[in-house]
């Protein structure tokens, strides 16, 4: 693919594939059952030229041939951040909790998250606009100056010095 997608993209599994498990990577056929297909919103991170390798969070990571892949729009939240469950009018009970679950409804048209509060999982999902991210995450663009080397004593244009 010369002009493939921007990565990492997320998107859903929703249907089995036509070519059945020799879609996949035959190291990752073993690992398939219970994820694809699903609502499950995986991040799509990388292509080697035949595979995409897709993952859901630290829990499995899956190499697929380019099919059958919905692009869901990235929503800022990922599995495992910290969020605030806003009040919105007393709609929700406000608290601090961590996302375990992202899962793509297709009656929302939208992400729905899964939280667990004090070790307890909450049954209620939640949107993106019911919550606030609390974990930071850095987004570090690469170096594009090169980093001025450090003078020393007798090494710059400085004449060296001693002491008086």
């Amino acid at each position: 693919m010369l002009n493939g997608p921007i990565l990492p993209d997320f998107g859903i599994y929703h249907v089995w594939p036509e070519r059945g498990v020799e879609a996949f990577h035959p190291e990752d056929r073993n690992k398939i059952d219970g994820w694809i297909p699903s609502d499950l919103v995986f991040e799509r991170f990388d292509w080697d030229g035949k595979y995409y390798h897709v993952r859901y969070a630290d829990r499995v990571t899956l190499r697929i041939e380019p099919i059958l892949w919905l692009e869901i729009p990235d929503e800022g939240l990922r599995i495992g951040d910290q969020v605030e469950v806003l009040s919105n009018n007393m709609q929700n009970d406000p608290m601090v909790a961590q996302i375990v679950d992202m899962r793509f409804s297709q009656i929302q048209n939208a992400i729905e998250y899964t939280l667990e509060h004090s070790e307890m999982r909450i049954e209620k999902q939640y949107l993106v606009h019911q919550l606030v991210r609390l974990t930071q995450r850095e987004n570090l663009r690469p170096r594009d100056v090169p980093a001025p080397q450090p003078k020393f004593l007798g090494q710059g244009d400085l004449p060296a010095q001693g002491i008086d």
